[in-house]
């Protein structure tokens, strides 16, 4: 009788998964909460534990007195049942980490490269330090490799455009599948920074989950219910070729008035740039250090792109109603002040009759936010193979 023994088969591995999760949200919890959490039973959540400690995927944390009775055991992940490598490619570097379930990093490179190398090359380099830090993790405690690119990737895993890169049509994943074990995945960086958020960082309890990359470009991904939202051709979050202002200047896309052409680095730079009557490039650091000093041109410069940054992402909270929003990428230096003056403004502008409050965030990463969320893609592939 296959049937019943595939829905069976089905029914434990989905159990699992769910049993992990919430250890994973919640750690240290005991079984009680996993069952209330879940709506599970007791009895499948303690087969499903089971079956998690004989893979070595949990583990005990202790104890807890919940009224009369033996104390509850409380349970967490075990870190070290399984390592994940995470790569992330920009204009002019690469990251490669290597990290337990905890997002503990165990070993990390980030080399830096002419931005005119050609892609294979860059991939070449990659490839070897990839594989250098992949030889030194036990075959069965080897979870997946994933890397993050700044573009468009088709669902099998080719880089269809990556404008800063000049990469069109490179096929990154079997660059990898034949030197590593699989999963591999390749994903845009903005979408990889959501995965990271919400396996490691500060929206693991979000139902719809909105991440922004702001820098010389803007990204966007986007979780709903824990599965990334990726559109029918791997474009569903491009957010910065969204037209915010008709008259805006040239983006490099062609258009006009793009939200990146408006409010991104460089949009800020520009504007910087001609406040202070200069031609040469500003740094971003220098303007960071301007505005924490109160200097009046940085904050003109931050100000004018806020109010683009501002309506771009209340439009976008309307779109998806998340209830949580993450900025990430390198605008995020500006802290408080740009997650504050962003929150208020999404929260006092959105058309839901029944709305909550947005919570809205810096990411808990720095520079290393698509790194952690390319190895993360391995997370869900990986444990269904485990159980």
């Amino acid at each position: 009788m296959p049937i019943p023994v595939a829905h069976h088969s089905l029914m434990r591995e989905m159990n699992e998964i769910a049993v992990m999760t919430v250890v994973r949200q919640h750690a240290p919890i005991s079984r009680r909460q996993i069952a209330e959490i879940t709506g599970l039973t007791k009895s499948t959540v303690t087969v499903a534990v089971q079956r998690l400690f004989a893979k070595n995927i949990l583990m005990e944390r202790g104890t807890v007195t919940a009224g009369p009775g033996r104390p509850e055991i409380l349970l967490g992940l075990n870190p070290n049942a399984g390592f994940l490598l995470g790569a992330a490619v920009d204009v002019a570097n690469y990251q490669v980490l290597l990290f337990d379930l905890q997002a503990r990093i165990l070993d990390q490179k980030v080399m830096g490269f002419d931005p005119q190398t050609p892609a294979h090359d860059v991939l070449d380099a990659l490839v070897q330090d990839v594989v250098l830090m992949y030889q030194h993790i036990p075959r069965d405690q080897y979870w997946g490799f994933g890397v993050s690119i700044p573009g468009i990737i088709s669902p099998t895993g080719v880089v269809i455009n990556a404008p800063n890169l000049k990469w069109r049509h490179v096929p990154v994943r079997d660059y990898f599948l034949n030197r590593l074990e699989a999963p591999v995945f390749v994903v845009n960086d903005a979408a990889s920074g959501a995965v990271a958020e919400y396996y490691f960082g500060n929206a693991q309890h979000s139902d719809l989950l909105l991440y922004l990359s702001l820098g010389m470009g803007i990204g966007g991904g986007a979780l709903i219910a824990g599965k990334l939202f990726e559109g029918v051709s791997g474009a569903g979050t491009e957010v910065g070729h969204m037209v915010i202002d008709d008259n805006g200047p040239y983006c490099r896309c062609g258009r006009r008035g793009c939200f990146e052409a408006v409010a991104s680095l460089r949009a800020l730079t520009e504007r910087a740039m001609r406040i202070r009557d200069i031609w040469h490039w500003i740094d971003l650091d220098a303007i960071v250090d301007a505005f924490n000093h109160e200097e009046d041109w940085a904050r003109q410069a931050l100000d004018e792109t806020l109010r683009y940054l501002e309506q771009g992402v209340t439009n976008l909270a309307n779109i998806f109603d998340p209830d949580t929003i993450i900025l990430g990428g390198p605008l995020s230096q500006f802290g408080p002040y740009l997650s504050d003056r962003i929150g208020s403004r999404v929260n006092r502008d959105m058309m839901s009759a029944e709305h909550r409050a947005i919570s809205v965030r810096l990411t808990s990463f720095n520079g290393f936010t698509s790194a952690f969320g390319a190895g993360a893609m391995a997370l869900n592939t990986a444990v269904k193979v485990r159980l």
